[in-house]
């Protein structure tokens, strides 16, 4: 039997709770964290508001709040400070905006300090997994409470997996130059043959760096081999991704930095092989030779996706490989508002 949450209607010392997080349309990763784990909280009785920045000042209680805050909205608190000295302020971090390693030096300095500013007051903070615990604690604020709560997939599978007729690779990222999309392309164009018969689909948003989306749509277009091979699926609603993971052979992943990985999460529940870039979110995920690569850049990748469409028998022993390697355990998002939960009454 799951434990219950103490005292589920407020924070120990009667304060409001409200979460500080975007309306997230479409969703990101983060988004669908937001939105999966106070849905799981609701469900377990647990009395909560939710609310935008904008509206943050006249939803505040008079006698002091505590606060759930998006990492998302840093940028947006660069020359603001909405929070009042009884307040307690907890941060919900995904990653931090500073680490984006699309931005301008200048730029990631700028939000490093207002990252710096912005957390020298937090009461605590919730993360997503082990690596932005430890980058918040070599930061020098792990001493305040680090609440950790991994997500849950959001798709699973409806039966065991079932390889496609021709090697399929999923990618499942927005077009913007920290993701390694482009980079992984201009590479795959270099080396493509025509007698190799594959399939690359990717899923995510163009519209967060349009010239950095048009430039690869663009490299796409004008290749001939990779127009016929690769394909931009555009933004896809979370309800659908579970059908491209079952139409997929591998997950392919050539982004450098991630704040957790919900791709790589769900394709392991779905039994793909990964085939990634090696990063500390990455590694935990792979067995590299086993359930999945590791590569050393976008280019290198595109190389080894290119070695497996010419090698099937390799493609079937990942595949068996990651099969085997499913997570055995259901971690759901009820376990993962327990834990939420669980942590919260001992910080408070």
């Amino acid at each position: 039997m799951p434990e219950p949450a103490a005292d589920p209607a407020a924070a120990a010392d009667g304060r409001r709770v409200l979460f500080v997080i975007p309306e997230g349309r479409p969703p990101s990763g983060g988004d669908l964290y937001n939105r999966f784990l106070l849905k799981a909280l609701k469900g377990a009785g647990f009395r909560f508001d939710v609310t935008r920045l904008g509206r943050l000042r006249e939803e505040l209680s008079r006698t002091g709040t505590e606060l759930w805050v998006d990492s998302l909205y840093i940028a947006a608190l660069e020359g603001s400070d909405p929070f009042r000295p009884d307040d307690r302020v907890f941060f919900v971090v995904h990653s931090l905006p500073s680490a984006d390693p699309g931005i301008s030096p200048a730029r990631a300095e700028t939000l490093r300090e207002i990252e710096d500013r912005l957390f020298a007051r937090a009461a605590g903070f919730l993360v997503t997994g082990p690596m932005t615990h430890r980058v918040l604690e070599k930061r020098g604020f792990g001493g305040v409470p680090i609440l950790t709560v991994p997500p849950a997939p959001c798709v699973l599978p409806a039966g065991p997996p079932v390889a496609p007729p021709v090697f399929t690779g999923f990618i499942v990222s927005s077009l913007i130059r920290g993701k390694g999309v482009a980079a992984f392309v201009e590479a795959l164009g270099r080396e493509v043959l025509e007698s190799d018969l594959f399939t690359v689909r990717i899923a995510g948003r163009t519209d967060i760096e349009p010239e950095t989306a048009a430039a690869c749509l663009g490299m796409i277009e004008s290749h001939p081999l990779l127009r016929r091979t690769v394909r931009h699926l555009g933004f896809i609603p979370y309800e659908d991704l579970g059908g491209e993971y079952g139409r997929s052979s591998v997950l392919i992943s050539p982004s450098m930095s991630e704040s957790f990985g919900m791709a790589f999460h769900e394709a392991r529940a779905f039994g793909l092989p990964i085939l990634a870039v090696r990063a500390p979110y990455s590694e935990p995920f792979i067995d590299d030779g086993r359930n999945g690569l590791l590569f050393e850049s976008p280019a290198e990748l595109a190389g080894g996706v290119l070695d497996l469409v010419r090698d099937p028998e390799r493609v079937r022993e990942l595949a068996a490989g990651a099969a085997l390697s499913r997570p055995s355990a259901s971690y759901t998002w009820d376990d993962a508002a327990r834990s939420f939960l669980k942590q919260r009454q001992v910080l408070l």
